[in-house]
C-alpha cells in the first residue's frame, strides 16, 4: 500500500481521508500492525484503478491474476463494466 501511495504521490493523510479514519490508523494499516477490513480496500482500488488481486499483493499486474498474459492461468476474467467482473476457474 505504502509503494502504490508513493508512485501516486499522496500523502498517509490524503489517504486517510478519503478513507474517512485518521492518520495514525492509516499508517497502521500501511505497516501491517491493523488489517484493513476489506471495505477499505475496496475504496483504495477503485482511487487507484487497480484490481483487488494487486493491491492485496496476489500478482504484480495491476489488472488483475485473470489479465496475465499465460494462457496456462487458471483464472478467466470478463470484465462487464467499470464496476464488475466475471471470475471463472478453469477446470
Amino acid at each position: 500500500m505504502k509503494d502504490l501511495r508513493e508512485d501516486n504521490e499522496n500523502k498517509q493523510s490524503e489517504i486517510a481521508e478519503l478513507l474517512q479514519i485518521s492518520q495514525q490508523q492509516y499508517s497502521m494499516y500501511e505497516k501491517g500492525k491493523r488489517e484493513i477490513p476489506l471495505h477499505l480496500i475496496i475504496v483504495l482500488a477503485r482511487y487507484y484503478k487497480v484490481s483487488l488481486d494487486y493491491i492485496t499483493g496476489m500478482t504484480n499486474d495491476k489488472r488483475g491474476i485473470g489479465y496475465k498474459a499465460d494462457s496456462n492461468s487458471k483464472y478467466n476474467i470478463t470484465q462487464q463494466n467499470n464496476n464488475s467482473a466475471i471470475v471463472k476457474i478453469k477446470e
